[in-house]
């Protein structure tokens, strides 16, 4: 399950040094401990002063470690809650999907972009993506917006070519992991065309590298339970929201 944390940090990443990303990154991986120990130790296990850490947190909006500490120990114990029961657990990720989607500041102006976009473009990292990004294509299809599907990363790194910046650019993946594909992304990036990354709730490299981001939220069940743990029901939902909204926007405008 992706943690709020994740989210603050890809908010505030452009603000973050490498010293900073070190010091979360510890905390990421440490969090039970990190509720019990002060700032002073925390530095000192980090390798950094206290005013670093102090910094740190601030940049992330908060007013001080104290702040911070209580956030991360909320955090962590709506995420401990969490309930077994399936239903339960994918009605939580339903909400939670549709929470983020409503607090993305960014969406009058993700709606605005395709409305303006002279071609828009949609690539899945993998099959369940396509599929889901298929559908909504198809649903845009209603509003006479046609949206071209790259089908693999080499057909991307082909394409990038003929794109412009009064294009756009959907990107959608569980991960967020980018390797097969991180320079053509910086090169989209340094040419300026307008990226839309799609991507479950967590602190991930793709959401990072773009500007406007959309989360899904999929919780990830022990396999021991024998459940699916890579249900596409919140990718679908919040790709739904989005073509929901824009046609909304553009009829109450």
């Amino acid at each position: 399950m992706g943690f709020k944390l994740d989210l603050v940090i890809n908010e505030n990443h452009s603000k973050l040094n490498n010293i900073d990303l070190h010091i979360l990154n510890f905390i990421q991986n440490n969090l039970n401990l990190c509720l019990t120990i002060s700032i002073s130790e925390l530095a000192s296990k980090c390798n950094a002063s206290t005013a670093t850490v102090l910094r740190t947190t601030k940049k992330l909006g908060f007013s001080g470690y104290s702040e911070f500490k209580y956030f991360l120990k909320s955090d962590i114990h709506e995420k401990n809650k969490e309930s077994v029961d399936i239903v339960e657990i994918i009605n939580k990720d339903i909400s939670q999907t549709i929470k983020v989607f409503q607090q993305n500041k960014h969406i009058n102006e993700i709606y605005e972009m395709i409305h303006n976009a002279k071609n828009i473009y949609a690539y899945g990292t993998g099959q369940g993506q396509r599929l889901m990004l298929q559908e909504f294509a198809r649903c845009f299809l209603n509003v006479n917006k046609n949206i071209i599907m790259v089908p693999t990363s080499t057909e991307l790194k082909i394409m990038k070519k003929y794109m412009s910046d009064k294009d756009l650019l959907f990107i959608a993946s569980w991960s967020g992991k980018i390797e097969k594909y991180q320079e053509t992304l910086v090169n989209l990036d340094v040419l300026g065309i307008p990226m839309i990354s799609i991507t479950n709730l967590n602190n991930n490299e793709l959401s990072r590298i773009t500007k406007y981001n959309l989360y899904f939220q999929s919780t990830s069940i022990d396999k021991d339970m024998n459940i699916n743990d890579s249900s596409y029901l919140t990718l679908h939902l919040i790709l739904h929201l989005l073509y929901d909204g824009y046609t909304n926007y553009f009829t109450l405008k």
